[in-house]
């Protein structure tokens, strides 16, 4: 399907809103977890507070969308950055493999808590 100038508005916009809105509940479970020193004792609150920690800087990085790509670039609706900006950018989405890396390791301590009984 071809790009059109509305799907590239589009596409550069909706970036923004989901983005923060995760940045944002990731937010609240980093408040959540810290409020309360007796949940940094128990190994499920760590991993949790580690994935909401990655995905708050993965969510930032989704969030800037188009911001951190160079002005001169043909084609980006609001492109705002420079090279060092988009370079910046593309270390943290590539950094983001971490949040699903967590998420599995949150997936193995389920299964071993629920399943087969681990304390």
């Amino acid at each position: 399907m071809p790009s059109t100038p509305s799907r590239e508005i589009a596409l550069s916009i909706l970036p923004h809103i989901t983005g923060f809105s995760s940045m944002f509940c990731s937010g609240l479970i980093i408040f959540d977890i810290y409020h309360d020193k007796r949940r940094l004792k128990k190994l499920y609150h760590r991993l949790l507070l580690a994935l909401s920690i990655t995905d708050t800087f993965t969510s930032f990085s989704y969030a800037l969308s188009t911001w951190p790509i160079p002005l001169d670039s043909p084609n980006i609706y609001a492109a705002l950055g420079t090279q060092a900006t988009c370079t910046a950018q593309g270390f943290f989405l590539q950094a983001s493999i971490a949040t699903p890396m967590y998420n599995a390791m949150l997936s193995i301590y389920y299964l071993l808590t629920v399943r087969y009984g681990w304390k």
